[in-house]
């Protein structure tokens, strides 16, 4: 039945896009979308008998407005389109319960069996946005989740010495880091935790950096 609504869209030349019963419609001014956004509801109620819901639609700035995760940033360019707040805000909600279940687990196992998977899927949905820096600083926080979990479960200033030691931290470095009174989110970003548990060694456990699988789809 939308069909007939994407047809008398294309008809009167609009600029839209549509996915089910969400759909945006692009306008130069204001006055243009109170006109646009009256015609357009006399025809889904008059028209095709369909109700639509006031208080999702609006009249806005395409960057004050969602669809399908996406959002506009503001100004000129190529690079516009971006992944909007709240999408980020609930990966990283996923992102922590995954976390919090591999304290007590074995690391490796669980970011290759449970992390992986999910940040392949969102990073396949996501990664056609214009703006690539989320996908770095994503990264960043997702390797900070990592370090907190391998300070957590050295439990030990003593364990935790001794592991720091074998990952190549001096002396002094390692019993500076072990026996901080930081708790373990601060200690993931210190300078001793970065310099043990490099990017590097945190690639080499499994973990596949956001920026380098959306790199790959773009060669």
């Amino acid at each position: 039945m939308l069909d007939d609504f994407d047809r008398e869209l294309e008809k009167r030349d609009l600029r839209f896009a549509r996915y089910a019963d969400d759909c945006n419609i692009y306008v130069k001014s204001e006055k243009a979308g109170q006109r646009v956004m009256e015609s357009a509801v006399r025809f889904l109620t008059k028209k095709l008998k369909l109700k639509v819901n006031h208080q999702k639609s609006a009249v806005d700035n395409p960057w004050n407005r969602k669809f399908l995760g996406f959002t506009f940033a503001k100004g000129k360019g190529p690079n516009r389109i971006v992944v909007h707040e709240s999408r980020v805000k609930r990966l990283k909600g996923k992102i922590k319960d995954i976390t919090r279940k591999m304290r007590g687990s074995n690391l490796t196992d669980s970011i290759r069996k449970d992390l992986t998977p999910v940040i392949r899927g969102w990073v396949n949905y996501f990664g056609l946005a214009g703006r690539r820096s989320i996908f770095g600083e994503l990264d960043g926080w997702i390797r900070r989740r990592i370090r907190d979990i391998l300070w957590r479960q050295w439990k030990k200033p003593r364990t935790r010495y001794k592991r720091l030691i074998a990952l190549g931290l001096t002396e002094r470095m390692a019993k500076q880091t072990a026996y901080s009174g930081k708790g373990a989110w601060r200690m993931a970003r210190t300078y001793g935790m970065h310099k043990a548990i490099s990017n590097g060694v945190i690639e080499a456990m499994g973990y596949i950096p956001m920026k380098k699988i959306v790199e790959a789809r773009s060669q």
